[in-house]
């Protein structure tokens, strides 16, 4: 008896398992039709984790680690420097963001080709309109 309270999870597993694997095998077609959307979801995660990580590679790790050593620098030395530093750097990544979007925009770009492959269900239009997905649509 204390074997069977012992793994009472394997059990449950094992009766939900084949609960789940004769559901889906009498309903094939509303298994595909539950299952279409997370698969779509995982697509676009998995393009946008690879865009993260080919922007993490090309990042200069001593750069950044000098930059946070001026900032801590600068902050002991006075505060208001902080954010006028913090000012600057902000700037320069919109003007770095601005020119691979306008690079990105001129010539397509890998981003703008995944984005035309990626999906085509109801609930990505901006992947349809091939808009960047932080831009929200007007209403």
């Amino acid at each position: 008896m204390r074997y069977f309270f012992r793994n009472f999870h394997v059990y449950v597993f094992a009766v939900l398992s084949v609960l789940a694997g004769s559901w889906v095998a009498s309903n094939p077609d509303r298994t595909v039709e539950l299952m279409r959307p997370l698969v779509e979801d995982a697509v676009e995660l998995q393009q946008l984790a690879d865009g993260a990580y080919r922007e993490v590679s090309q990042l200069n790790w001593q750069e950044a680690s000098d930059e946070a050593v001026s900032l801590f620098v600068a902050t002991m030395r006075m505060p208001t420097m902080l954010f006028e530093r913090l000012a600057e750097k902000l700037d320069e990544v919109n003007r770095d963001l601005d020119r691979r979007r306008h690079a990105e925009a001129a010539g397509g770009g890998s981003l703008g080709v995944a984005r035309k492959a990626a999906l085509t269900s109801g609930h990505y239009e901006a992947l349809r309109e091939n808009r960047p997905l932080n831009e929200r649509p007007e209403i």
